[in-house]
């Protein structure tokens, strides 16, 4: 009984905290009344830019709907500690460009996963000493205090990464691939830097594929080598491994 009064108390937590000003638009596009949010990372997000964060895995953004899920007291938790879109906003935001094309509510679905993928994925306008890769919502640092912009960061070692560059990987084409279908194969490349993975796209029957994409992964302070694998898409089970290679050179 205890255990559900405390539910309900943080349900109307989170009722509390979607109703500030700050929290009726989305934190990525502007789009009015977002019933969305992110609970690793502490945003209301409305349903356009909610699936880009599905896109991105649990282990980057964790999306729930304000009112149709079920929440944990520790999800309620996490979005009461962050504050919302403009405390965590001030942080992923924090050195985008002026000239940079942040999406709006009509915005195409590219640029709003361009948009997306570059402030959560690649954390490309957070300072750098603030990059995480990070279950949790909270922001961590190096030093214990309160940075510029008023956060408290807590000294923790636990799922903090200082990462001090982007590494970008242009996947150009393969040459015959090994058959791992019928007669050919679904290729697609997965890059893969300490805990992260990037992945291009899945080229169907083709051993001879053109991807043409460029793939980032933010670069640990230490890291050790970048793992290429390609392999063969499978709907009903794991994609079957068709070649891989490493590159020589670690941190």
């Amino acid at each position: 009984m205890e255990r559900e009064k405390a539910s309900a108390g943080n349900r109307r937590k989170l009722k509390e905290l979607l109703h500030k000003s700050d929290n009726r638009i989305c934190a990525d596009c502007c789009a009015p009344d977002p019933k969305w949010a992110s609970a690793n990372i502490g945003v209301f997000i409305c349903v356009k830019c909610s699936g880009v964060h599905r896109s991105l895995g649990t282990h980057i953004s964790k999306v729930l709907s304000v009112t149709l899920d079920e929440w944990s007291d520790e999800e309620i938790e996490s979005m009461v500690e962050v504050g919302g879109n403009s405390y965590a906003n001030s942080i992923y935001e924090a050195f985008l460009p002026q000239d940079y094309p942040k999406p709006t509510a009509d915005s195409n679905q590219e640029d709003r996963a361009k948009f997306i993928r570059a402030k959560y994925e690649f954390q490309e306008f957070l300072k750098p000493s603030l990059r995480i890769v990070s279950s949790k919502s909270s922001f961590r640092s190096c030093d214990s205090s309160k940075d510029k912009y008023g956060l408290d960061l807590e000294t923790s070692t636990a799922g903090m990464v200082e990462f001090i560059g982007i590494l970008k990987v242009k996947i150009l084409k393969g040459k015959n691939l090994a058959v791992r279908d019928m007669l050919s194969s679904d290729p697609y490349v997965v890059l893969t830097l300490g805990q992260q993975k990037a992945q291009t796209s899945v080229i169907k029957s083709n051993l001879n594929p053109v991807w043409n994409e460029e793939l980032k992964l933010s670069v640990p302070q230490h890291y050790g080598p970048l793992k290429l694998q390609v392999f063969d898409h499978d709907v009903l089970s794991a994609g079957d491994i068709m070649g891989e290679a490493r590159s020589t050179c670690n941190h």
